[in-house]
């Protein structure tokens, strides 16, 4: 981690804004293939920092972290026409996940629920 522990606590939170913005305004959690190298090369802060930064100030790792705006995404945008007759499979391509078991996974890991059977709960609401 290196001198990373050592930013201002003013350097971590532009860093942290820069790093929400790019993901979310430009939805990069949407490609399978978002990369941390990709984030970098968005937010122009090093892989590195990047990483640290997620795993110190959101407890999680980079794979968790765009899961989790993936997970976010689905459950916002459901009702909407975009996902609203499509299948989980189909579903978890829109967003982002690269095949239907890792959105199973992310889902059971962050949830404690498959997607089917939170989709099941929401709809009963």
């Amino acid at each position: 981690m290196g001198a990373f522990h050592r930013l201002t606590k003013e350097e971590k939170e532009q860093c942290l804004a820069a790093i929400e913005f790019f993901t979310n305004s430009k939805m990069l959690f949407l490609s399978k293939d978002i990369s941390l190298a990709q984030l970098a090369e968005e937010t122009g802060i090093t892989v590195h920092k990047i990483s640290y930064l997620i795993n110190a100030e959101f407890g999680s790792n980079f794979n968790d972290y765009i899961n989790l705006k993936r997970i976010d995404y689905l459950i916002d945008n459901l009702n909407q026409p975009m996902l609203k007759d499509l299948s989980i499979k189909e579903i978890s391509l829109a967003c982002g996940f690269g095949c239907r078991s890792s959105c199973f996974r992310a889902f059971r890991k962050h949830k404690g629920k498959s997607p089917s059977e939170f989709l099941k709960r929401i709809s009963k609401n």
